[in-house]
């Protein structure tokens, strides 16, 4: 079999609810990054097929690219490799010289994509809640706040917003 036998290295690209849209991802020229990748060639010269897909599931990495391995990496023990964030051109240079140099399989994951591989069952990562003792010392000066003397003015205010409320009830009965 010749090296130029079998089948390339293909992309997958998510452009569904999230990916490829300047909503979730501003400042990005998504056309043209769909472009770029449609245009990158393994090392035999061939084009890597590019499809694109609805939504892959893990929007909250927005976009997502899905590395499928060539027939001679997938020989070799090469696997599907997800990669989210793929939003600078500094990446799709790392993710195009990777495919050149054979992909998953065949040569190592560039330390520029390292950080952005994922998989399909990624969680979205939970907001860091605050500690008990934040939550605490809120409340406390809340409570001196309360307590403190009114100014001149926040009592007038205080006073208008009450008759606001008072008027509001008298037209809903």
């Amino acid at each position: 079999m010749g090296e130029i036998d079998g089948r390339p290295c293909r992309l997958t690209v998510c452009r569904g609810c999230c990916c490829g849209t300047r909503k979730k991802v501003p400042g990005v020229d998504h056309k043209a990054q769909l472009a770029r990748l449609s245009a990158i060639d393994d090392h035999a010269g061939r084009t890597v097929p590019v499809r694109t897909s609805k939504c892959l599931g893990i929007c909250f990495q927005a976009n997502v690219v899905v590395v499928q391995p060539s027939q001679k990496g997938h020989a070799a023990g090469g696997r599907p490799v997800w990669l989210g964030e793929m939003t600078e051109d500094g990446l799709l240079d790392a993710l195009d010289d990777w495919i050149f140099d054979g992909g998953p399989g065949l040569a190592p994951l560039p330390d520029a994509l390292a950080d952005h591989v994922t998989s399909k069952d990624a969680k979205k990562p939970k907001k860091r809640k605050r500690p008990k003792k934040a939550k605490a010392a809120e409340k406390e000066r809340k409570a001196e706040k309360a307590a403190r003397p009114a100014k001149k003015g926040d009592e007038k205010k205080r006073r208008k917003k009450d008759k606001g409320k008072k008027g509001k009830r008298r037209k809903k009965k």
